[in-house]
């Protein structure tokens, strides 16, 4: 009698899988489209909020060009007139918000022109995230799924970290048992966008790990000191004073002409819903609380399936910090893909609906005035808490009484039982 259920239940799974898919090969050729008008100097994009070729890889490239000069990158009106200049076909240009230890790699990169600059970073971060994602010992099914997930599209149409950081923390994390030193030198990395790595002291410190806890500390001194001898200390200072200012003026904006509505966190959410900036705060306090005390209480059971682990925290990872957007969920589709079983269709159903649903929350927020990403992460985070539940082993058959051992045709001298 419950056949049929299941059967609806895959058939849906399958029709918003397909879904997914004519969304992946319809954003691919806007995305080509867009780089042949980008390499023909025109100013045009399909997507309105971001009228230029590159959207934030523009910042990105902009800032490492101008890296030698951190008073004027991380001071907004300066840093908008200097890239009016520099680019004047017209790229969008937006304050810069990174720290210091992101620069090393924006200078590299900024070495290229532009175009060839972004074909190369998000090419090596594809590169770089299926061999981490590998290593980790996910599927290709996994991978695709996180990988050109709408998440995942979001992020390679604006030239965001999102890939590369969320490949980051999957492996970090995948890795904390077996190899702890690799995992938190890969942890470590992600003070190069320090929002992704905000749970890792707490995943870290659960289990007193401290071969994790040397290889981060190791990783992300290495980077300060590299920043901070390549730039100096006035990139610092610049980034606390200035670029402080720009972080704050960009959350405490009117949520109408604020990026918010691609946001991810409680902050977001909240702001959405008309709470003033204090009660946003505090909401993403109590958020940010909660969600620390559950990753060191999961990652301190050892007995925890790993999956399960990785995925939640995937998703605690987006609610423990209030700066996070749509770009910064490829972590997230990839915990949809890793809890998916063979077994269970109707949850199956749920998770694919949950991983499309990045494609639609700005439109859902602009249409009813609620910004629903909070609660979606958070469905994911209670899906993979139910994986964590014992599942009762099925009852086995009573050992045999043992038998005694036949005796060997041994001579008399030597067939003596042994006492």
């Amino acid at each position: 009698m419950l056949i049929w259920p299941r059967r609806a239940c895959q058939l849906l799974t399958i029709l918003v899988v397909a879904h997914g898919a004519w969304l992946c090969w319809r954003n691919f050729v806007l995305q080509f489209a867009r780089l042949l008008w980008a390499l023909a100097h025109v100013p045009a994009a399909p997507y309105p909020g971001c009228p230029a070729p590159f959207c934030d890889f523009s910042v990105f490239w902009l800032a490492g060009r101008m890296s030698s000069h951190p008073a004027v990158i991380y001071s907004e009106p300066t840093f908008l007139r200097a890239s009016a200049l520099m680019l004047p076909h017209g790229s969008f240009t937006g304050p810069f918000m990174y720290p210091p230890p992101a620069l090393p790699l924006l200078y590299l990169i900024s070495r290229l022109p532009i175009e060839a600059a972004y074909y190369a970073f998000m090419a090596a971060s594809i590169m770089a995230a299926v061999l981490l994602l590998r290593q980790a010992k996910i599927s290709w099914l996994c991978i695709i799924a996180g990988l050109l997930s709408p998440a995942g599209l979001w992020c390679m149409y604006l030239g965001q970290f999102g890939i590369l950081c969320g490949a980051l923390l999957f492996a970090g994390l995948a890795a904390l048992e077996s190899k702890p030193f690799r995992a938190g030198v890969l942890l470590g990395l992600l003070c190069i966008k320090p929002q992704y790595a905000l749970l890792a002291p707490f995943v870290i410190l659960s289990r007193a790990n401290l071969p994790a806890l040397r290889g981060a500390g190791i990783a992300a001194a290495a980077l300060l000191a590299i920043s901070g001898i390549w730039f100096g200390t006035g990139a610092w200072a610049a980034f606390l004073g200035a670029g402080g200012e720009a972080i704050r003026g960009q959350m405490e904006a009117p949520f109408a002409i604020s990026p918010g509505r691609f946001g991810t966190s409680m902050f977001w959410m909240a702001r959405s819903l008309g709470a003033s900036l204090h009660g946003a705060d505090m909401l993403q306090w109590l958020s940010s609380t909660l969600a620390g005390f559950l990753a060191w209480w999961l990652w301190r059971r050892g007995e925890t399936p790993a999956d399960s682990k990785i995925a939640i925290t995937l998703s605690l990872a987006l609610l423990v910090t209030p700066y996070g957007y749509t770009y910064d969920m490829v972590g997230y589709s990839l915990a949809c893909a890793l809890l998916m079983r063979r077994a269970a269709p109707a949850t199956n159903l749920l998770l694919a609906l949950l991983w499309h649903a990045p494609a639609y929350v700005g439109q859902f927020q602009m249409k009813f005035g609620f910004l629903p990403t909070p609660l979606c992460i958070i469905t994911v985070a209670l899906i993979g808490w139910w994986h964590l539940q014992p599942v009762s082993a099925p009852a086995l058959p009573a050992p045999a009484a043992r038998q005694p051992e036949p005796a060997l045709s041994l001579p008399q001298t030597l067939s003596h039982p042994s006492r």
